[in-house]
């Protein structure tokens, strides 16, 4: 069976939820996965790391891409009812499937 990975980020989980109804069950929780497919809910990402001192104040703080994130691997045929306004291609993907 072929996989994809498939990136996806919406403002909230809500609108990831209304754009992709499958990944939700009847009580308005993740389904984490089913025929054909992995579901990996991540929400908001650091994308840059704060700075801190030896005590761990904060110096910088950490730049937080606020979003709702997700990674979903799974058959081409679900990858094609994914919405294209919600999926991402980053260079360097923060989290992503073993």
């Amino acid at each position: 069976m072929t996989l994809v990975d498939v990136f996806l980020r919406a403002d909230t989980p809500a609108a990831l939820a209304a754009a992709c109804p499958y990944l939700v069950d009847e009580e308005g929780g993740w389904v984490l996965g089913g025929d054909g497919f992995a579901f990996d809910p991540i929400g908001p990402v650091e994308i840059e790391p704060g700075v801190y001192d030896d005590e761990g104040g904060v110096i910088t703080p950490p730049v937080v891409d606020t979003r709702y994130h997700a990674n979903l691997r799974c058959t081409p045929e679900i990858a094609a009812q994914v919405p294209e306004y919600i999926k991402v291609f980053p260079d360097n993907p923060i989290r992503v499937w073993l």
